[in-house]
């Protein structure tokens, strides 16, 4: 099996190019984009017309619909019957996120290349064009994104939020390590960039965990280099907020047990088992920096000890975000205004 790291094996395969001049095996998928659906209706349509109108249009989008309304079923089917690029499954049951998300992957067949996209988002039309340029052109990278513009419901930019920049590209394996357990802070941008689908595979695809992409891109770096396509060529758009209650709820349909232990502990046993335990490479390199992955992952998450519990953690300690923590705030602010209040009359 070829490795990540090797060069394109063009004097192997015979290979070919087609109307974007990049060059591809015969015969072979190059690209494959997943989307996992669940219920959500009111931006598909965009998104869809938005990544049928890219550049390079040698790929294959696979929606995989967790739906338990009928909405995105009829409307991924009338795109379908205009373009025959889309491939659709229904899941028989309710997965849950993770899981589908995993499905997408699985039934991807064996692309050089794989994204998630999501239901909602907008991407420029030269985006998938770009990262698989940035890719070819970087063999050692598993990873290329591009920069994100934050839009709001109604597609506009928020003024506020500056483009997410974060790349490893060049770094030793020392450094990618270093790099990601310290600034890797929205891999929730990343994970929807464009993988190295061998990588993505030996990574475990998704881990049925809490916070999955945070996990997935810690196991990646091992692997090779993050690369950052310096341009505006994906458009997020934020539909809900974030809670450790919203994911659980969203992630799994049946919950596993050991969501119920802190989650800190979880991910950081999980990254072990898979790198140092049972790593996909053997040698003991690769054990080492899982096991630097592991502990320095650990030491900057136990903060969050306790987050999604009715006690909570010292970070939502620190910024009182905890329902009891805001009762109790209000309950000592209404005792110091009625005091002042006292000696206001006195």
């Amino acid at each position: 099996m070829q490795s990540a790291f090797d060069p394109m094996i063009s004097d192997i395969s015979p290979t070919f190019e087609d109307c974007n001049g990049i060059r591809r095996k015969r015969g072979k998928p190059l690209v494959c984009l997943g989307m996992p659906l669940y219920n959500h209706t009111r931006f598909l349509p965009k998104a869809i017309s938005s990544i049928l109108a890219q550049t390079y249009h040698d790929f294959r989008l696979l929606v995989v619909d967790d739906s338990t309304e009928p909405g995105p079923e009829a409307i991924i089917k009338r795109f379908a019957s205009l373009d025959n690029r889309i491939s659709y499954v229904k899941n028989t049951s309710r997965k849950g996120l993770v899981e589908n998300w995993r499905t997408c992957f699985q039934q991807a067949g064996n692309p050089d290349y794989f994204a998630w996209v999501s239901d909602h988002d907008v991407w420029h039309p030269e985006w998938l064009e770009s990262m698989i340029k940035a890719m070819n052109a970087n063999p050692e990278a598993v990873l290329a994104y591009p920069q994100c513009v934050s839009i709001d419901l109604e597609g506009r930019r928020h003024p506020k939020k500056k483009p997410f920049a974060f790349s490893t590209d060049g770094m030793s394996e020392a450094q990618r390590i270093r790099a990601v357990c310290r600034n890797a802070r929205k891999c929730g941008y990343m994970v929807y960039g464009l993988f190295r689908a061998s990588a993505l595979r030996r990574s475990g695809i998704f881990r049925r965990v809490l916070f999955p992409d945070a996990i997935l891109m810690h196991e990646l770096c091992l692997q090779g280099y993050f690369i950052q396509v310096p341009a505006e060529l994906w458009y997020r758009r934020k539909n809900a907020a974030f809670s450790i209650a919203r994911q659980k709820r969203s992630l799994f349909v049946q919950k596993p047990w050991y969501l119920y232990l802190p989650w800190p502990l979880v991910n950081a046993g999980v990254l072990a088992w898979n790198t140092v335990l049972q790593p996909p490479n053997k040698n003991l390199k690769y054990r080492y920096g899982g096991m630097k992955i592991a502990l320095m992952y650990l030491l900057r998450k136990l903060g969050h000890l306790g987050d999604g519990s009715w006690i909570g953690s010292y970070y939502e300690w620190r910024h009182g975000k905890k329902p009891w923590i805001i009762k109790l705030k209000r309950h000592f602010k209404n005792r110091r205004l009625s005091k002042a209040a006292r000696k206001t009359k006195i």
